[in-house]
């Protein structure tokens, strides 16, 4: 039970955390963060993350490299149009329905596009899929369907970078699990 609450790799995360706001490592930094990061697992347990996740090497390095090229693009787009003397386009705000089906690739799809620069995610709608942003600088429709199929492409990246295991239906050893580890919670 103790160590199903402390689980090694958050309770390092976290230490680790605790390390680097600290500024330099000692025994006593070292100690205190132990207790810390144990404590805040045993106090707020988080739920078991059941997923049959799989990451694909080089979907994934894809995925890291054109992420960190359109970071670099939109910013210096974002830098230009805070200096031009011009004035900035209208935003629109674009309502997209998201092909992918699970919670977890979603939201990394949602958090990829908010972390580029002149967009902005104001909503992820879990339910029917639906990822509503704010774009700067939209001057015509041409530009409105340029965003809509850069996040298009994302969402085929985050694909092609992690995959969904299928597993055969009705084996309930997930739910299985998944009860147990609910009732061992309570």
């Amino acid at each position: 039970m103790i160590l199903r609450r402390l689980r090694p790799l958050p309770l390092i995360g976290l230490t680790a955390v605790w390390l680097m706001l600290m500024g330099h490592l000692s025994w006593a930094n070292l100690f205190f963060g132990l207790l810390l990061a144990a404590g805040i697992l045993w106090f707020f347990p988080m739920p078991p993350m059941i997923s049959t996740l799989r990451i694909r090497p080089l979907g994934l390095a894809r995925l890291v490299l054109r992420f960190l090229t359109d970071l670099v693009l939109a910013s210096a787009n974002v830098a230009w149009l805070a200096l031009r003397p011009a004035p900035i386009g209208r935003g629109a705000l674009i309502d997209l329905r998201l092909r992918l089906d699970d919670d977890l690739r979603r939201t990394i799809v949602a958090e990829l596009t908010s972390l580029v620069p002149g967009t902005v995610v104001i909503d992820l709608d879990q339910d029917s899929g639906i990822l509503t942003l704010h774009v700067l600088d939209i001057t015509d429709p041409e530009a409105l369907s340029l965003e809509r199929a850069k996040v298009r492409a994302l969402e085929d990246r985050v694909e092609a970078a992690l995959s969904v295991a299928t597993r055969p239906t009705g084996s309930g050893a997930t739910e299985a699990r998944l009860l147990r580890t609910m009732q061992e919670g309570e």
